[in-house]
């Protein structure tokens, strides 16, 4: 009996040990990235600022945005070009035709960038959101950056950096995002999505840079803006199936044609999103029905947003 009484004491006194050395062990920090399965996701964490340490861009052009006030002759003046040079660049654009919001491509020596004494290049202002990056079971990340174009012109050439980084917020990978959209017309938007195949250690917060983004030459015939006048969603699965027309209002035919779905969480973070090919394109005034599917790698899906685009 006192073996028996000296056994169980001892176990407890053991156990109690355990306990607190389990109390005592810091917990490990929860990768600040939703669930990769579609249910709804945890609240992320507060960002921390990621430091990227001398970036390299993609040669973009110089651009300046016409402001209220603004002439031909004042912006040549400005950048050290002449009227003719700008003309030259921007379509033949004439002085009595400058727009609020339109964007310049200011020319340079053989067609390089002009830098100007005192005139700081100003970079395309298209605005992208946050990255949204969901973990997957095979341990990669997926990661989805929206673009969004704020201007009166269309937007071609979109790319963006999107970085992985520690706690410390120093980098600790980096992959180069494409548009899903190969023009951005005005007031649109369009994902931009990286895939990071191994996903590093230690990932704490995220970041995204700007690589390119050129506005659309008027004069050009390299896109058919087409129009989605009616859709319709629901979900399916993980996913959602949206149906449709799609319709061709330009007197240029669209030897090929494109969708893009693009799938959003409730707060407004994008979860998903598919391209698809229109098999024959589109003729010019002609419409057809469609239908695209895309899945969810995030969370639980609320609303979506449905392009199309073609090229003659």
């Amino acid at each position: 009996m006192r073996f028996s009484i000296l056994f169980i004491g001892l176990t407890l006194v053991l156990s109690a040990c355990a306990g607190q050395r389990q109390a005592s062990s810091p917990t490990p920090p929860l990768l600040p990235l939703p669930s990769a399965t579609p249910i709804p996701a945890v609240a992320t964490p507060v960002a921390t600022p990621v430091i990227i340490a001398s970036p390299t861009f993609t040669p973009t052009p110089v651009t300046y945005v016409v402001q209220k006030g603004d002439t031909l002759i004042g912006i040549a003046v400005k950048y050290g070009v002449s009227v003719e040079a700008l003309q030259a660049a921007n379509g033949n654009v004439q002085p009595e035709f400058l727009s609020i919001g339109a964007v310049l491509i200011i020319p340079g020596q053989e067609g390089e960038p002009v830098v100007s004494a005192g005139v700081v290049p100003t970079p395309v202002p298209i605005r992208l959101n946050a990255p949204a990056c969901y973990p997957t079971p095979t341990g990669a990340i997926y990661c989805f950056v929206e673009a969004q174009n704020p201007l009166a012109v269309a937007l071609e050439n979109v790319s963006a950096r999107i970085t992985l980084a520690g706690a410390d917020g120093l980098p600790l990978a980096s992959a180069v995002a494409y548009a899903a959209l190969n023009v951005i017309p005005p007031g649109g938007a369009a994902p931009l999505a990286a895939l990071f195949p191994s996903a590093p250690d230690g990932v704490a917060a995220t970041g995204v840079e700007l690589l390119a983004a050129s506005p659309v030459d008027p004069s050009a015939a390299g896109h058919v803006l087409l129009e989605i006048p009616t859709h319709r969603g629901a979900a399916s699965g993980a996913g959602w199936v949206v149906t449709g027309q799609v319709r061709n209002p330009s007197a240029t035919p669209a030897a090929s044609a494109w969708l893009v779905l693009t799938l959003y969480d409730p707060s407004g973070a994008i979860v998903g999103y598919r391209k698809i090919e229109l098999a024959g394109g589109l003729a010019a005034g002609a419409a057809r029905e469609f239908s695209i599917s895309a899945a969810s790698v995030g969370g639980a899906i609320d609303h979506y947003r449905i392009a199309a685009e073609g090229r003659p």
